[in-house]
């Protein structure tokens, strides 16, 4: 039997004029402003999935809540969760997003979505739109907020038949729409898999679990077919073009109500203009962040290279100062064995 074909409309909904799109927009002020204050790069997107003819990636944390839907029946999130770990896995229930407070006037740890799996783990999934400043420094104060909130909920529930080994592997996961210096180093790769290991090969268990992906990486390779759950996912989060929209659900038709969801967006032109709203200043304070970060990193480094110049420089000082001494030490004992040694011209 032959398989019914998938058209652009059974995905992103029957298709609008824009001139229909931009009467809904002008209909209401206030979506009006917020329309009109995005970028003209950004409103021909928004026109494109009003209009019908583009998906809408949902990298943005808003658009990550609305479709993955961190609440029961946690089927997509179990999918994803899957696709990574290689295995199939059950997840018990929704954490809070917002964990410790580093300090008291410090920022509070918050992540996109933290769930406890039937094994007692926890996962946590983080979409970042610009790959942050000191990746490693970031994920370990994610790795340790993980830790805590599991050995406080252990503790007290166990009282006095806790042990540590009642501790179950926290697993951290990252999609950056654009990765940072460290994850460009190492292209064409673009999953990244924290090891640790230990010099003796002691069988240490480790509870701290990390993979990054680096979606711009991925999205530079040439894509001929998606053969694993896994390409479906990276795919899902990278493209919202119908080419690979259509690709993606000819292969795989369990993500069609996924992309049903973000069209039915489109009803509610106001709600899309919200969220990408608040989508945007969102990005904007971590873009913001990141460029200081960057701008401070620059500092430090250049402070660091002028140091070491500076130290080059006195040890070059020092070696000829060295070196005049011993010549002149050369020269008076020539001359005090009667050997006369010209003067510099």
């Amino acid at each position: 039997m032959k398989k019914k074909s998938i058209s652009v409309s059974n995905i992103f909904g029957d298709p609008r004029s824009s001139e229909d799109v931009l009467y809904d927009i002008h209909s209401d002020p206030k979506t009006l402003d917020l329309f009109n204050s995005f970028s003209e790069a950004d409103r021909e997107r928004i026109m494109l999935f009003l209009e019908g003819k583009h998906s809408l990636q949902i990298l943005n944390d808003v658009f990550f809540q609305k479709v993955m839907r961190p609440y029961p029946p946690y089927d997509r999130i179990e999918s994803l969760l899957s696709a990574i770990l290689g295995e199939p896995v059950k997840v018990e229930a929704n954490l809070p997003r917002e964990g410790s407070r580093i300090s008291e006037t410090g920022s509070q740890v918050v992540m996109d979505i933290i769930v406890k799996l039937r094994d007692q783990s926890i996962t946590t999934i983080e979409m970042q739109r610009i790959g942050y400043l000191f990746p490693g420094e970031r994920t370990n104060c994610y790795l340790a907020d993980m830790i805590m909130r599991q050995y406080n909920e252990l503790r007290p529930r166990r009282g006095g038949d806790f042990s540590y080994k009642d501790m179950r592997p926290v697993r951290l996961i990252i999609f950056m729409e654009r990765s940072s210096a460290e994850f460009k180093a190492v292209a064409p790769e673009y999953i990244h898999t924290r090891e640790i290991s230990y010099s003796t090969g002691a069988g240490i268990n480790d509870l701290e679990n990390v993979v990054y992906f680096s979606l711009d990486t991925y999205r530079d390779l040439p894509h001929n077919e998606i053969n694993t759950k896994l390409d479906a996912w990276l795919s899902f989060f990278s493209y919202e073009d119908p080419e690979h929209v259509i690709a993606l659900i000819d292969r795989y038709p369990e993500f069609l109500p996924l992309y049903q969801d973000i069209a039915a967006l489109r009803s509610t032109p106001e709600e899309v203009m919200g969220m990408f709203s608040e989508a945007l200043r969102i990005m904007d304070r971590n873009t913001t962040k990141y460029m200081i970060d960057e701008l401070n990193q620059e500092l430090a480094d250049k402070d660091k290279a002028l140091a070491e110049k500076d130290q080059a420089l006195a040890d070059k000082d020092q070696a000829l100062s060295e070196l005049s001494s011993e010549n002149t030490l050369f020269r008076e004992l020539l001359e005090a064995n009667g050997i006369t040694v010209p003067a510099k011209q």
